[in-house]
């Protein structure tokens, strides 16, 4: 059993009022939450038999739409699940914010650190000797699980995304997208090549990529060693503080590959590791340690795992990002702390640590293929698949648990370019490709079967009436053309370039702020250069609405020439769809692309192109970062609902409900389901 038996005992021999308190003798709650699921694809999957097992959970109960958060992105819709409130409240309002006095990009998973510390160089070493403040978790309000603890129900939440860096609870939860790896960023994988890659145009390699050489160290004609490094935590105690890592402040580990003369097969040696692997084959997980002091005064446990995609004739070999060790995270992944211990004791051994553990970035780079991708997302799938049967058999009647699968998301954003699972008749997507398609045009409908397999296992293991929860943070669609929205701000009079510059960045000096009203930031966020609020604002606080409406117009009439279809669907001023204690911190507009469309990586982190406008031709070619009706989600429950038009705020409200708890009045939503 769960059950915080101690705790309610506690409450009742003190005397205390009970209010509130939680029977113990009641159905409890399993809420699996699968990322990017769409509605109409999985109403197609049901008609025609190919999901029987979220049929049978939705005959016995409900499936409908899920309202998603605006705009759709994974960290708001997650945080409005989380916290029961838009971004008003809890203060996430994209992937990214930015930095007002200096116009650059943030990653909103973290807040402002305002006190670094106090620090003092010894023998090379930066050496704090006064604390400064913590690195927090920007996402504000309550999460329902800390509201069901209190109460007495014990909730277990496993992956839950925006939960890092990891605020303090008394529930168990592991945190999951947002997750950095050991570099500190969310997910750098190296490949060790004898021949460069060649990236792609327009596209950056995401990798880390070392140039090797087969050498021959025990001259017998044949080259057998390859030697490298891997690298880890960035090199703090050498950096000054507040300084950002450069290529070589990292501490590194050693990595050998000594390759069989006769046949495909190497030893791979990391720190002191060691496993055999085959051509085409992956590594289990291998422990590599970094000493951040001498004499190892502080080692810092990861863990990697190595896919030998050519060992002969050419060599070329993945290391993944270095993810935490499981079984001894060097910071805080879990709560408490030991949780992701105690996950590894229960799985005998490692899992995945690293927030998006699916390598995207390698098949964007072309290191990767769909073959060598879809086996790496194999190996998440049997993280997820294990993980979930210890969070079964660890749930009992009246506990609450949160379940989360990124099964169908990651694989929607890369595979979709192979066929459209939602419109099967479109025209192929400009990042087609016949060979591949070939082979692999259904899989993200087998992707949809393997959820559904699980889904089924739950129901199988649930206590009879528990209340069993499916829903997705939002739906699909295809994403076949980019815009460039600051070009388009360029283009129309919002930003004006300094003398003789057509492109450029918003931080690094090719913008004429002193001619600039507009800018955008952020994947669906655009601001006004405000007076007082910027670094360089010249717009008076007293012409913003008049500015919000006249440019709100200007955006919706946008048309694509290519097509003659309006790319923008919506413009929302953030003062209109949020509310809350962090309103001021909000977008000033809000863009909500049509299906088809998206802002470009580029202008998100604040680039300014030549074009406004081009076809997508990147491997990631499905998305959900438009506008919210496009995008809705999915709500499968196994009891029937009393309301229908729900959002992500009204299941937060549910699992209020269920478990007797008054609802705040901050909270958005209104419950559903009642026991």
């Amino acid at each position: 059993m769960r059950h915080n038996l101690l705790l309610g005992a506690l409450v009742t021999m003190a005397g205390g009022c009970s209010c509130g308190r939680v029977s113990l003798d009641q159905p409890g709650v399993f809420v699996l939450g699968v990322d990017g699921m769409d509605p109409v694809i999985l109403r197609r999957l049901i008609d025609e038999g190919k999901a029987p097992n979220l049929a049978a959970l939705a005959q016995a109960g409900s499936f409908e739409e899920l309202g998603t958060s605006n705009p759709p992105q994974s960290p708001v819709a997650w945080s409005n699940f989380v916290t029961g409130m838009d971004p008003g409240g809890h203060g996430v309002y994209d992937f990214l914010h930015r930095d007002p006095e200096t116009y650059l990009p943030i990653s909103s998973a973290t807040a402002e650190v305002n006190d670094p510390g106090t620090f003092v160089k010894v023998g090379g070493y930066y050496l704090p000797v006064i604390a400064g403040d913590d690195i927090l978790n920007n996402r504000s309000g309550t999460p329902w699980w800390d509201v069901l603890y209190s109460a007495g129900v014990d909730v277990e939440v496993y992956r839950i995304p925006g939960n890092y860096p990891v605020p303090s609870s008394d529930a168990k939860t592991l945190a999951g997208m947002g997750t950095v790896d050991m570099r500190g960023g969310y997910g750098v994988y190296t490949w060790y090549t004898d021949k460069v890659p060649v990236a792609t145009p327009g596209h950056d390699l995401k990798g880390d990529v070392q140039l090797v050489t087969v050498e021959d160290f025990d001259l017998d004609g044949i080259g057998d060693t390859v030697k490298g490094t891997l690298k880890g935590p960035p090199d703090l105690f050498h950096l000054a503080p507040g300084a950002l890592p450069g290529e070589s402040d990292y501490l590194t580990a050693s990595v050998t590959v000594s390759i069989d003369a006769a046949a495909p097969v190497a030893i791979i040696k990391v720190g002191d590791a060691q496993a055999v692997v085959a051509q085409g084959e992956w590594t289990a997980w291998m422990p590599v340690t970094f000493d951040a002091l001498p004499a190892g005064a502080m080692a810092l446990a990861g863990t990697v795992r190595f896919y030998a995609k050519e060992l002969r004739p050419g060599f070329k070999l993945y290391a993944s990002p270095v993810n935490f060790a499981a079984d001894a995270p060097p910071q805080a992944i879990s709560t408490p702390d030991d949780f992701a211990t105690e996950l590894a004791d229960a799985l005998e051994g490692p899992y995945y640590t690293q927030g998006m553990p699916e390598e995207t970035n390698a098949l964007k780079d072309g290191t990767f293929n769909d073959d060598d991708y879809l086996s790496q997302v194999g190996l998440v799938q049997n993280d997820a698949s294990a993980m979930l049967d210890v969070s079964l058999a660890r749930f009992s009647r009246g506990d609450a648990t949160f379940f989360y699968l990124s099964d169908i998301d990651l694989q929607c954003h890369m595979l979709w370019r192979h066929g459209d699972p939602k419109h099967p008749a479109e025209a192929p997507h400009p990042a087609f490709e016949a060979d591949s398609a070939s082979k692999h045009a259904l899989d993200i409908e087998r992707f949809y079967r393997h959820v559904d397999g699980l889904v089924g296992r739950v129901r199988a293991r649930l206590p009879p009436d528990t209340l069993l929860v499916v829903m997705s943070d939002h739906g699909f669609q295809p994403y076949t053309r980019q815009v460039h929205l600051n070009t388009w701000l360029r283009n129309h009079g919002w930003l004006t370039m300094n003398a003789g510059k057509s492109a450029g960045m918003l931080a690094l000096g090719d913008v004429d702020w002193s001619k600039t009203r507009a800018y955008a930031l952020g994947f669906n966020a655009v601001y006004f250069n405000v007076i007082g609020r910027e670094g360089q604002g010249i717009v008076a606080t007293e012409a913003l609405a008049g500015l919000r409406t006249q440019l709100a117009a200007e955006l919706l009439a946008f048309t694509d020439p290519k097509s003659g279809r309006k790319p923008i669907l919506r413009v929302d001023s953030g003062l209109d769809i949020y509310h809350g204690n962090r309103l001021t911190e909000a977008p000033d507009l809000v863009v909500g692309y049509d299906r088809d469309y998206g802002h470009s990586d580029e202008s998100t982190l604040g680039e300014i192109t030549e074009l406004e406008l081009e076809d997508n031709t990147s491997r990631w070619s499905g998305n959900h970062l438009m506008a919210p009706e496009v995008v809705p989600g999915v709500l499968l429950t196994s009891r029937p609902l009393r309301t229908s038009g729900n959002d992500l705020t009204d299941v937060t409200a549910t699992l209020y409900a269920w478990y007797g708890q008054t609802l705040p009045p901050e909270l958005r939503g209104q419950p559903f389901l009642t026991p």
